[in-house]
């Protein structure tokens, strides 16, 4: 027997721990597992992984560890739908290789080679370690609805080619924006949160005002980014959310608007802005 059972309270799951043979798969289809989990340290990562499609209550595939990933686009076929990448270890693939996934939680987002992009069966993307300053995640993803990004506290720009039209929900946490017009492109947009811990000044501002035409966000939470511009037109825009959060004296709305909110964040002055600062007693 090359896998083990791990059991948990909602699914029947399966650690891969050598080459699976064709008793193995009767075995895996006859117990009905929902989940197979590939373990570096255990598994054959050169081994196919078409058997797959002999076990139709497959559901996910999880890698953990350090491994050399096999070919992922083996389980084109199979019933498998999402992916877990819960390591960042794994080698990075070609992007090409996940084209069977609808749902992808991936911890490393250098796992695909090419940048999350042209997956035409993607429906929700969540995506940790994001260390880059622009970010093209979601391009050509046209059945993406939910995307969700976790920086490391730094200042972001989108950039979308063919901007994800059906894309309703969009988080980012440790990240900042200092652009949303790829999100004007975004018609079915309804919640658009970006979480920080302080308002970044001295540095980028940004220009709210591309949100105005989406007329299904209901829910904007981006107060705690940059000092905002384009409040009233935000405010005045066909967007329905009821409450407009913003930080105090870090916008140019007008704070008798019944949508604009002003609350108090702690403020962070941009290292690279004061440092750019002229000198006590220089010029």
């Amino acid at each position: 027997m090359t896998f083990i059972d791990e059991r948990d309270a909602l699914e029947r799951a399966a650690i891969l721990t050598g080459e699976v043979s064709p008793a193995d798969v009767d075995r895996l289809a006859a117990g009905a597992y929902q989940t197979i989990i590939i373990d570096g340290r255990r598994f054959n990562t050169r081994s196919s992984l078409r058997w797959t499609r002999e076990v139709p209550t497959l559901r996910a595939l999880e890698i953990r560890g350090r491994t050399d990933t096999p070919a992922l686009a083996t389980v084109e076929g199979s019933t498998i739908r999402s992916l877990v990448v819960a390591t960042n270890e794994a080698r990075p693939v070609p992007t090409s290789d996940l084209q069977s996934f609808e749902v992808i939680n991936s911890e490393s987002f250098r796992f695909a080679e090419d940048g999350w992009k042209d997956l035409h069966r993607l429906e929700k993307l969540v995506l940790g370690r994001v260390n880059s300053n622009v970010i093209s995640a979601g391009d050509n993803c046209p059945k993406l609805t939910s995307l969700k990004l976790q920086g490391m506290h730094q200042t972001i720009a989108v950039d979308w080619v063919h901007p994800p039209s059906k894309l309703e929900w969009m988080l980012m946490i440790w990240l900042r924006c200092k652009d949303l017009a790829a999100l004007a492109a975004c018609p079915a947009l309804r919640s658009l949160h970006i979480d920080n811990g302080s308002v970044l000044i001295g540095g980028d501002v940004l220009d709210v005002s591309p949100l105005a035409g989406l007329s299904e966000l209901e829910s904007i939470g981006i107060a705690e980014n940059l000092p905002m511009i384009g409040v009233p037109a935000l405010a005045e825009g066909k967007s329905p959310f009821k409450s407009l959060p913003v930080a105090k004296g870090s916008h140019d709305g007008d704070p008798s608007d019944p949508r604009v909110r002003a609350f108090r964040f702690r403020r962070k002055r941009d290292r690279g802005y004061r440092n750019r600062l002229p000198k006590p007693g220089s010029g």
